[in-house]
C-alpha cells in the first residue's frame, strides 16, 4: 500500500511540475507578445494555484521549494 502512495505522490508532483513549466512557458510567451494583461494575469494565478499544490504536497514529505527567476541568471 505505502509503494501505491508513494508512486501516486510522485506522479503528482512530476505533473505539477510539468504544468507549472508549461504556465511560465505560457506567461512568458504572452509577455512578449503584448497580450492583454488580463491574460497574462490569468496564467499567473494557475501558476501559483499549481505552486501552492505543489508546496502542499512537498510539505508534507518534509521538503520544500522556491521558484527562481532563473532569466535573470547570469
Amino acid at each position: 500500500m505505502q509503494e501505491l502512495e508513494n508512486a501516486e505522490w510522485s506522479e503528482r508532483v512530476a505533473r505539477l511540475m510539468e504544468l507549472i513549466r508549461l504556465d511560465i512557458e505560457a506567461v512568458k510567451r504572452h509577455t512578449e507578445a503584448n497580450s492583454p494583461a488580463m491574460i497574462v494575469e490569468q496564467y499567473e494565478e494557475l501558476r501559483d494555484e499549481h505552486l501552492s499544490e505543489l508546496r502542499d504536497l512537498m510539505k508534507d514529505s518534509g521538503m520544500t521549494i522556491q521558484l527562481l527567476n532563473m532569466s535573470n541568471a547570469a
